[in-house]
């Protein structure tokens, strides 16, 4: 059974709706990403916008599927790096598609969920009270994996995203809009009306070449990284952040990558993770 669903709007511009069956969130499975990517190269290049948005209650994209991740015996493994790298091209595409994008979110995108929303040129919010953006990987042991120590100091500044990445806690929508992470915060039952709108700004090339490019020195001057002493994620993610932004996008991703896979599968990334499951089994 399909998970995203392609609709054309009467104004033509298009939309990519998750709904994965069955559940109750959107997770980004390998399945996921190969029918997202399936899903990228059939789009006529001439539509003029795409929205990407969900049809879950209260949810945009959970996350990566954590599933997986429990199972990683030890860092640097190939499975880790394939599914990463995967997710990379498929954003890629998404990022390179010839009309502007933008992420209706009118709920919880977490993590790989806020990555995928990241890849697109602008994002805007629902007022539903369950809106919150966040990268809470550092909790897990881990960093984001998909571009969020990139795509998001690039895109909110890198004091904002320093304190998301290190922290790991989620902003509403409204903290959101004040961050610059999206660019409006719309009544839920207009968002989509909303949303077409907004795509067919023309500033969005312009954006994406910020994006892709390496961070401007005076803003990076101006941010000076912390230095905890732990935990190891922490202290990768800050890193990352940090020498990321010196480099175009592309390059700060492979740096991205290969902090991802000294983290996955760590004593402390299984710990956390093993914690998380058997928190949500009590609950």
């Amino acid at each position: 059974m399909s998970v995203l669903h392609l609709t054309r709007r009467p104004d033509g511009v298009a939309v990519l709706t998750f709904d994965t069956p069955n559940s109750r969130a959107n997770v980004l499975t390998r399945a996921v990403w190969d029918e997202f990517d399936s899903a990228l190269q059939t789009l006529p290049p001439d539509l003029p916008g795409l929205l990407l948005a969900s049809a879950k209650p209260d949810i945009f994209i959970a996350g990566a599927d954590l599933k997986f991740f429990a199972t990683v015996a030890a860092p640097q493994d190939p499975a880790v790096r394939a599914i990463i790298e995967f997710g990379h091209s498929v954003l890629n595409r998404l990022e390179s598609l010839p009309f502007p994008t933008c992420a209706a979110l009118d709920g919880a995108a977490l993590g790989g969920g806020l990555e995928v929303a990241l890849a697109c040129d602008t994002r805007v919010c629902g007022t539903n009270p369950k809106v919150e953006l966040g990268v809470p990987e550092v909790k897990l042991g881990l960093i984001p994996g998909w571009g969020g120590t990139q795509r998001l100091p690039r895109v909110v500044g890198p004091e904002v995203a320093a304190d998301m990445l290190r922290t790991g806690d989620s902003l509403t929508a409204e903290q959101a809009r004040d961050a610059n992470l999206v660019s409006a915060v719309v009544k839920s039952e207009s968002l989509l009306d909303f949303a077409a709108r907004h795509v067919l700004h023309d500033g969005w090339r312009g954006l994406r070449d910020t994006k892709r490019a390496a961070i401007p020195a005076a803003e990076r001057e101006r941010f000076k990284a912390p230095v905890p002493s732990a935990p190891n994620a922490v202290r990768e993610a800050m890193l990352v952040l940090t020498r990321g932004g010196e480099l175009p996008l592309d390059e700060g991703l492979k740096l991205e990558t290969e902090a991802f896979l000294r983290l996955a599968g760590s004593d402390e990334s299984k710990a956390l993770i093993a914690a998380f499951f058997a928190g949500r089994k009590k609950t």
